[in-house]
């Protein structure tokens, strides 16, 4: 393999010519594919061919190896989520296009996207879980037994918890627009992209979270004059060495 095939790698789509594609469906193959490849600084678009349609990767010859061996695991059933995202995302474009796909480097193939020869993924659960939730309480309300609280996560994605308990729906209506953390029971279902979805949260516990970073509660302390925090070195390291005493 010559130098120039070594740097290259290509991912051919049996859809289209680079003629007919559209440009936002262009964008979104390329989109995954750079995911896909990883290592986002050394990896750079040479162009389209022909043969449908070929999209050309160039990658810097230090981080070939690299490449390499990141997508040899993208078919294993043990392959990281971020490989796991783009090739699953390929092959939804793929299907939609009633293609095919392969990814070469130089004449390797390295990668056989099946697209529309795929089978379709089944919806999985429910599957009841135990876990902890945290968010800002936005609402609690409820005319009947079952009293509703919504959440907005750290992510900003809206949360929808149910309690039967009039005193934890009491709880969390005092902390209405502040940070909690709730435990209780979760049904689970797992999408066909492979991606886990919170049917329903029954909450059973709830704390308040403190609005400020520890780092940021250290500083104000710091600020006040006559308490000693000031003149230590180290603050942080202090008061982890209090709570450990």
């Amino acid at each position: 393999m010559g130098r120039m095939d070594d740097e290259l790698f290509t991912l051919r789509i049996t859809a289209y010519t680079p003629e007919t594609i559209p440009m936002n469906r262009l964008a979104e193959y390329m989109l995954h594919f750079a995911a896909l490849m990883g290592s986002e600084m050394h990896v750079h678009f040479k162009g389209l061919r022909k043969g449908s349609t070929v999209l050309c990767a160039k990658v810097e010859q230090e981080d070939i190896p690299k490449v390499g061996e990141r997508l040899a695991k993208a078919t294993f059933s043990d392959a990281p989520a971020d490989l796991v995202r783009p090739f699953n995302a390929i092959n939804g474009l793929l299907r939609a296009d009633n293609a095919r796909a392969t990814l070469k480097h130089g004449t390797a193939q390295i990668i056989k996207f099946p697209g529309r020869d795929a089978p379709i993924a089944q919806r999985i659960g429910p599957v009841k879980e135990a876990g902890q939730l945290e968010g800002v309480v936005i609402s609690v309300g409820g005319k009947d037994s079952t009293k509703h609280i919504r959440l907005t996560s750290h992510d900003g994605e809206e949360v929808k918890l149910t309690t039967r308990s009039v005193e934890l729906a009491k709880q969390l209506g005092n902390q209405l627009f502040s940070p909690v953390r709730v435990t209780g029971m979760g049904t689970w279902y797992r999408d066909e992209d492979g991606k886990w979805e919170l049917e329903s949260f029954i909450v059973q516990n709830c704390e308040p979270l403190e609005e400020r970073s520890l780092i940021e509660a250290v500083a104000a302390l710091r600020d006040v004059d006559g308490d000693g925090w000031k003149a230590l070195p180290d603050p942080l390291a202090a008061w982890r060495d209090l709570r450990r005493n």
